[in-house]
């Protein structure tokens, strides 16, 4: 039974308050109702009279849709395996609107998970990768010329530890105030050998650089930015179609929730829970 899995699971909430008694109300059967079950409070004697009903969906993932709670969870589960949405199509009789809205729903989970999580990376001892990249479609018949969006990103060397801005400018004050957000100082950064970068160890980093146009790895010091560039390269491929303008955030937002939570499902649900928590949906009035 669906509805017992997701409120063992906190999915759905175990128990409702009525809004004109503060009583529990009962979950009951309603065949009438999508999902065949309500919440309701019916006034008993010496009470005020009332008949209150509420869904079983009130406040969370499942809350707005006309889909099956089914239907809901097989998409959320194909998303995160990676499955293709010809694939989900031939398994969940719904539009492919509602499957590439849904895997929004899923990026936007990750959005708000990253957004929650973020904490700076590096520190003494620690070395952190930077690049900038144009991620975007390449435009017919011009080789060197991409249509997309800026983003700035670094990866810290031995861990999972990463993060990703979407820029509208690539100027100093930009990309600095990105740096000193997201990388703790003390740590070692090593980065392209551009302009922009030549103030870091002024903040309290020590900066070692690659220059792209003649090599990937420096002769002297060793250094190489060879994580980062295999990162890119793997957000790339992760993202099929070019993205539509706002969309950018998502996409690399699931990345980072990814390399962070490798092959656990449960965990995107604790996520899901965190931020559709229905035991969090005030009494309404």
């Amino acid at each position: 039974e669906v509805i017992d899995w997701c409120i063992r699971e906190r999915m759905i909430a175990s128990e409702r308050k009525c809004r004109v008694c503060d009583k529990n109300m009962d979950l009951v059967c309603k065949k009438r109702v999508n999902d065949g079950y309500m919440w309701r409070c019916r006034g008993r004697p010496n009470e005020r009279e009332h008949d209150v009903s509420i869904s079983v969906r009130n406040g969370s993932w499942f809350e707005g849709s006309r889909m099956s709670i089914c239907d809901i969870l097989l998409i959320t589960y194909y998303w995160f395996n990676r499955l293709p949405i010809k694939y989900i199509l031939k398994n969940v009789k719904v539009t492919k609107e509602t499957v590439v809205e849904w895997m929004r729903f899923c990026r936007e989970v990750c959005m708000d998970i990253c957004m929650n999580e973020n904490n700076a990376i590096g520190g003494m001892n620690a070395i952190v990768e930077i690049y900038e990249c144009k991620l975007g479609k390449r435009k017919y018949h011009r080789r060197r010329t991409i249509d997309g969006r800026w983003v700035f990103g670094g990866v810290e060397r031995g861990t999972n530890r990463m993060f990703f801005r979407v820029v509208e400018n690539r100027g100093k004050d930009t990309l600095l105030a990105i740096i000193k957000s997201s990388i703790l100082p003390g740590t070692t950064i090593i980065s392209d050998c551009w302009k922009t970068y030549d103030c870091l160890e002024d903040e309290e980093y020590r900066q070692l650089t690659v220059n792209h146009s003649l090599q990937f790895k420096d002769p002297e010091s060793g250094a190489h930015t060879n994580n980062i560039v295999r990162t890119w390269s793997a957000i790339k491929r992760q993202m099929s179609t070019n993205p539509r303008r706002g969309q950018l955030d998502g996409y690399l937002a699931e990345y980072m929730w990814r390399s962070a939570h490798p092959d656990k499902f449960r965990e995107f649900l604790t996520a899901i829970k965190r931020i559709y928590n229905p035991d969090d949906v005030p009494l309404q009035s």
